[in-house]
């Protein structure tokens, strides 16, 4: 979730016109976002190169150029079509503001988190791809229901977009450690100094999370008027 005000646009391939199909080789963006997925699935993030994309198509590096100017491009492209699912399924409008924040902060957090790569690149990178934008608008748009004023909204949409990241992160990490290195799960836990502690590291708790934030929202906007 990110600001995409013009004034504060920047570089990025979703906003450069995007070029024609060229007729040799059999390229388009949507094969190269596929095999960048691909491979991000298979090798993990370290390994993405425009040289490793244009093997996984089976074409020369030199190729990719005509369709992306560089690896950034290939990871802004792979993050927003991971969201795309989750983006065509947001709540409808006649949803009450925070059964719509929670549905669609879930949907944002799972999508982040089918990925292993997704949460890491989602962290570092501004959020401005179509589906990104369209789950972060919905958010907005429901939280400008709640009642608060602007300031309150915009502190409870940054708090939103902040759980929703770092939850991710977080659960990618904690699924990461616990699967190749689960003595250093281990030990996380053992050195947990009470059994909260330990829960925390054993567990996401992302549905607990935005229901603490949506609980404060409601108890700073005071009782609803009769």
């Amino acid at each position: 979730m990110t600001d995409t005000a013009p004034e504060r646009q920047f570089d990025s391939v979703f906003h450069r016109p995007e070029r024609r199909r060229r007729s040799q080789p059999a390229l388009s963006r949507e094969r190269i976002v596929a095999a960048t997925i691909a491979l991000l699935d298979r090798e993990g993030a370290p390994a993405l190169t425009m040289r490793k994309v244009a093997a996984e198509l089976g074409v020369h590096a030199t190729s990719l150029y005509w369709y992306v100017e560089r690896r950034e491009d290939l990871v802004d492209l792979a993050v927003d079509e991971i969201l795309a699912a989750a983006a065509a399924a947001l709540p409808g409008p006649d949803e009450p503001w925070d059964t719509a924040v929670k549905e669609t902060a879930r949907r944002f957090y799972a999508a982040l988190t089918a990925h292993t790569w997704a949460a890491e690149f989602a962290g570092s990178r501004p959020l401005i791809g179509p589906n990104a934008v369209a789950l972060s608008r919905r958010v907005i748009a429901a939280l400008e229901r709640s009642g608060e004023n602007e300031e309150a909204q915009a502190v409870a949409i940054r708090a939103v977009a902040n759980q929703i990241l770092g939850a991710a992160t977080t659960t990618v990490a904690m699924r990461a450690t616990r699967s190749s290195a689960p003595e250093v799960h281990e030990e996380a836990r053992a050195a947990a100094v009470s059994a909260s502690d330990a829960l925390a590291v054993e567990n996401a708790y992302f549905d607990q999370g935005i229901d603490l934030l949506l609980e404060g929202i409601r108890a700073r906007r005071g009782p609803s008027p009769s």
